[in-house]
């Protein structure tokens, strides 16, 4: 039975990685929505900005815009990656789920050492 559940979770995971925006759980808050819209309004100042600017200066700032928006990404995927982490030891704690060698099978890919 044991089995059966972390063979469950591990399919839940994996669909949930799979960033389904259109699923009926998807969270939409209002904060995201306004940061959008003025993300929206930015971004034609920020295109004049660059149409304005030296070739070798606008591709500088191009390239720091791309590495934010990359690690923006990838710092929203760990805060998402680490709530389902936390889930899951919430389960363990229950008794829910019994921590053992699943659980680090399982977490193993998702955690890895601070650089």
């Amino acid at each position: 039975m044991e089995k059966m559940v972390w063979d469950k979770v591990r399919e839940f995971l994996e669909v949930l990685r799979c960033e389904d925006v259109d699923r009926e759980s998807i969270v939409n808050t209002k904060e995201l929505q306004e940061a959008k819209q003025i993300l929206s309004d930015k971004s034609a100042v920020y295109q004049q900005c660059i149409g304005d600017s030296r070739t070798e200066a606008q591709e500088k700032i191009k390239e720091y815009v791309e590495a934010l928006k990359a690690y923006s990404n990838e710092e929203c995927q760990q805060a998402y990656l680490q709530g389902m982490v936390d889930c899951m030891l919430i389960l363990c704690g229950a008794g829910i789920l019994t921590p053992k060698q699943e659980l680090e099978v399982l977490l193993k890919p998702l955690i890895r050492p601070s650089i």
